[in-house]
């Protein structure tokens, strides 16, 4: 019951302005009365005009004005979005850069917002527009050395196209339906070619491929025959930040489809460990060093202005102005630098995390007929005859060939490494003034515990370094949330993590010897103070499993913590997750005194009952979880015929 491993983890997309619902926002305005006068009303006729400097103008409003939360239900309502995605194919290559980056800005708003596009067909115009660069060589970008090698207007657009077409294609399906349709995979192949296109256009069109290739086997088969030129970009020399990031896409991309995986895996994981080996706390603190004291305030200025134009200026000087003034400054370029690097290293994890994943998967399918093949909660305990559940099995799933490389690489240190909280100074600069980079620092943990998570549910103890290691790991993980984690994912990583970790230790009940009833009572507060239904659940998993390990009074403890808790569980997933580590307890010992002192026939029958109800109201809602559950509550059952037979002879004036 609930070891259940995350794949496939990539980006989350989060509101930048923090929306809490932005489908709300959208319904408003597309069910809301329209204002007369408003911004978007003067942003949609500067679009709807004529004259190429107002559509101009009105796109860059657009760019910015998506920023405001109020402003949401606006641009829905106005029909702003279909409006402007006709601009992407104007004859004006000004307009057409101006609308690709106004549109890119739109989507990375929410995901909801990006289904929107979708909806009012951004597609149609965006696809034409790709297709207009051809791979055969008639197009490559120019580079002004003068303008921090900014590239030609042209080239940028494309830039901007891309990444729009990849946080569409990251958002919904139908995206990525059209672009299956559509002849540009093998173009984008050819645009991996750094030296010609430059770093930023292999990045963006890269990370776009990552997605696309995902769960896609029609990409697979055109990616497949591109194997030299993906496989290529593993030798690149990384000379900064961004060739890191080239490599570790293309080391993903090949990850993802299977073919090219099983001919490249050792050159995938060498690419992941030289990822994870650079040292992103040197490079949090060099960051931070040049970040301002001050918190930067975004400013959204809702006024539809005119821009500035100086006398005597032509229309060429006036571009060339406007791309200086848009020139990004010294700490804003090692942001970006920084932020490449977090990005890379997430990525790794991830990388790693399928790798072990799918070969998981593989060992789950050859062994669908094991009678042993199924998770603890998926097979039905015997309490009659007394026949429970096993520890956790302890080998290795991975093919010998991941599980070298994992050791020689030393990749369980070096994703630990990468799951650390960084200083309390660095964290506190990077809230002030730098949410953005603190959103991918967050991220890379996340990952880094999740793969870690993974391996610990693939690979045996001996592998990860032993009991004591895996224990320390434990400790200090715990350390790190009762001193209070601000992030509700990281926390939840973090709890799963532990649980994981846990799982190992079961045979070594000797190192939990010091634990005191201070440290359990911590545990037992994480419990009552989360209102996060997985981390609660990771918390109850995590008492069965110490119940296993402890002395009587500890156990004793937990049993009526655990007993109380579930009487007030609301959440039946939860519920099943807690009665199940509860259970768990009596594998090895029948614990009878405790059985009777705590009176747990009646409690026991008393949640049978409540989680048949429970069970019976939200069977819709748990969707796959429903099997799991539904066991727990059969085992569930059977438990409380087994306490009637224990006890039936039990005199407690007579137990020792």
């Amino acid at each position: 019951m609930g070891k259940a491993k995350k794949l496939k983890t990539h980006r989350n997309k989060t509101n930048p302005t923090g929306l809490m619902d932005v489908n709300e926002l959208i319904e408003q305005g597309l069910g809301g009365s329209e204002k007369s006068g408003t911004p978007v009303e003067a942003i949609v006729e500067q679009l709807e005009s004529a004259v190429t400097e107002e559509k101009i103008c009105g796109l860059q409003s657009l760019a910015t004005i998506c920023q405001g939360e109020i402003n949401v239900g606006e641009l829905v309502g106005n029909n702003v979005i279909r409006i402007a995605s006709s601009l992407l194919v104007d004859p004006d290559k000004s307009v057409r850069h101006a609308t690709a980056g106004a549109l890119r800005n739109v989507s990375v708003v929410s995901v909801e917002l990006c289904e929107f596009m979708v909806d009012q067909d951004v597609l149609t115009p965006l696809l034409a527009l790709l297709t207009r660069y051809p791979s055969n060589g008639q197009w490559t970008p120019t580079f002004d050395k003068n303008m921090q090698n900014q590239m030609d207007e042209h080239s940028d657009t494309f830039l901007q196209a891309v990444n729009l077409l990849w946080n569409l294609c990251e958002s919904t399906s139908d995206a990525l339906n059209a672009f299956n349709q559509s002849p540009l995979l093998e173009n984008f192949v050819t645009f991996l070619n750094y030296n010609v296109y430059g770093l930023e256009i292999a990045i963006a069109v890269a990370q776009c491929l990552l997605v696309v290739s995902e769960d896609n086997a029609s990409s697979w088969r055109v990616l497949a025959n591109h194997g030299s030129e993906l496989t290529s970009l593993l030798a690149i020399d990384v000379v900064d930040n961004s060739s890191l990031m080239l490599r570790t896409l293309a080391a993903a991309i090949i990850g993802n489809v299977p073919v090219l995986l099983n001919s490249h895996t050792s050159q995938v994981l060498i690419c992941v460990s030289k990822t994870l080996e650079t040292n992103h706390r040197s490079a949090l603190g060099n960051l931070t060093s040049m970040l301002p004291l001050e918190p930067q305030k975004d400013v959204v200025d809702l006024e539809v202005t005119d821009d500035v134009v100086f006398d005597e200026e032509t229309e060429a000087q006036s571009h060339q102005r406007r791309r200086k003034a848009d020139l990004p400054s010294e700490g804003e370029l090692e942001v970006r630098n920084v932020g490449r690097l977090l990005q890379a290293q997430r990525i790794a994890a991830e990388i790693l995390t399928n790798i072990c994943s799918s070969e998981d998967d593989w060992q789950s399918e050859g062994n669908e007929n094991d009678d042993n093949g199924g998770s603890d909660a998926e097979s039905v305990y015997d309490y009659d005859t007394n026949t429970l559940n096993e520890s956790v099995e302890n080998t290795d799933k991975v093919p010998v060939e991941v599980l070298e490389a994992i050791k020689s690489l030393a990749l369980v240190e070096k994703l630990w490494q990468k799951a650390q909280p960084v200083a309390e100074n660095v964290y506190q600069i990077l809230v002030e003034s730098e949410q953005g980079t603190l959103k991918k620092l967050d991220g890379m943990r996340i990952s880094a515990m999740l793969c870690l998570h993974n391996l610990c549910n693939n690979i045996s103890t001996e592998d990860l370094g032993g009991p004591a290691a895996v224990y320390n790991v434990w400790i200090d993980l715990g350390q790190q949330v009762f001193q209070g984690e601000r992030n509700e994912k990281l926390l939840e990583a973090s709890t799963s993590l532990m649980r994981a970790a846990l799982e190992h230790l079961r045979k070594s009940p000797e190192l939990f010897q010091q634990m005191t009833e201070n440290d359990l009572q911590l545990m037992l507060n994480g419990v009552t103070g989360c209102e996060d239904v997985e981390i609660r659940a990771n918390w109850l998993r995590m008492l069965g499993i110490l119940g296993c390990l402890l002395p009587e009074s500890h156990v004793k403890a937990i049993i009526d913590f655990v007993l109380n808790t579930c009487a007030n569980e609301e959440d039946v997933w939860v519920l099943a997750e807690a009665l199940d580590s509860m259970m768990d307890i009596f594998a090895d010992n029948d614990w009878h005194s405790i059985m009777h002192e705590l009176g747990m026939i009646a409690k026991c029958k008393q949640l049978d009952r409540i989680m048949r109800e429970k069970l019976k109201r939200d069977k819709r809602q748990l969707g796959d979880r429903f099997p799991a559950v539904s066991t727990v509550r059969t085992n569930l059952s059977r438990f409380c015929k087994y306490l009637e037979t224990e006890l039936k002879n039990f005199k407690p004036n007579m137990e020792s």
